[in-house]
């Protein structure tokens, strides 16, 4: 298997694209605080493969996180993935890279005021699975250049500045410890997190607003998807059908339940 044979895979698997790059040789950037990598304990790694899997936003007014949904069945169809070249002798490491780091660095993606990485004609509607790629039995993995995509569309744009609810984003960019989404991981949030938040598990005002995604469009949640996410039934305890839709490891501890408590009681009763 060679980088093509690999990309039509990743196809049949639900992503749009796969890039090929070198191992990371540098640290992360400040904006990706929980990715830790040391270049010496993979000397075996021919490139980092980014897997690409775009999605389009529910429409406004939707407190369903359109982004975990798919981020969700991303993973899974990762996992799958990995089985399946494991399986034909791939060698490999599914793990978390600087996709920032890489994609700004190559050049084949633009980071955003936001800290969001913009591809082209898919904006920053896009969610990232990675993995590390060795070559050998028989398989051939190498990095690929890609057409620059430095279009310098920040400079003038305020958009996501101004939208910002948390008030994160600047002309320097994205404060990180000032963006609700820094509060997600812990037990409860600021209540200041509980006054702005308009959806559930962060908050996805800065891509709305932003000139990238115009063309992206929306897409309407399915049935089974509301239903999970009823905020009755949220509030009720009942968010084991929604935690299984974006994942048990960003929801425990209540927080769904705690969210829909907060929606109910500050905007009013869903019915």
């Amino acid at each position: 298997m060679d980088n093509s044979a690999l990309r039509e895979t990743a196809k049949a698997y639900g992503f749009a694209r796969a890039y090929f790059l070198p191992p990371p040789h540098f640290a992360p950037h400040d904006d990706e605080p929980g990715i830790v990598w040391d270049s010496g304990k993979y000397p075996w790694a021919s490139v980092s493969l980014l897997l690409v899997r775009p999605y389009r936003p529910y429409p406004k007014g939707e407190r369903i996180p359109a982004y975990y949904i798919n981020s969700n069945a991303s993973y899974h169809a990762a996992v799958a993935l990995a089985r399946g070249l494991e399986a034909v002798g791939v060698r490999l490491l599914r793990c978390e890279l600087p996709v920032k780091r890489l994609m700004s660095e190559s050049r084949a993606g633009e980071l955003c005021r936001n800290s969001l990485v913009a591809l082209p004609d898919l904006g920053t509607r896009v969610v990232f699975q990675t993995m590390l790629l060795g070559s050998g039995n028989g398989h051939t993995f190498t990095p690929e250049a890609y057409p620059a995509y430095a279009t310098g569309r920040c400079a003038a744009c305020r958009a996501c500045e101004t939208a910002c609810p948390a008030h994160a984003i600047s002309a320097d960019g994205l404060d990180v410890k000032k963006c609700m989404r820094y509060y997600m991981d812990g037990a409860d949030y600021p209540e200041w997190v509980y006054g702005v938040q308009s959806t559930h598990m962060g908050c996805e005002v800065c891509q709305a607003v932003c000139p990238r995604n115009a063309a992206c469009g929306t897409a309407l949640p399915e049935n089974e998807v509301k239903s999970a996410f009823d905020l009755e039934r949220l509030a009720a305890g009942d968010t084991k059908a929604a935690r299984l839709l974006v994942g048990k490891n960003f929801t425990g501890r209540g927080k769904l339940q705690k969210e829909a408590l907060n929606f109910i009681k500050r905007d009013g009763a869903p019915k």
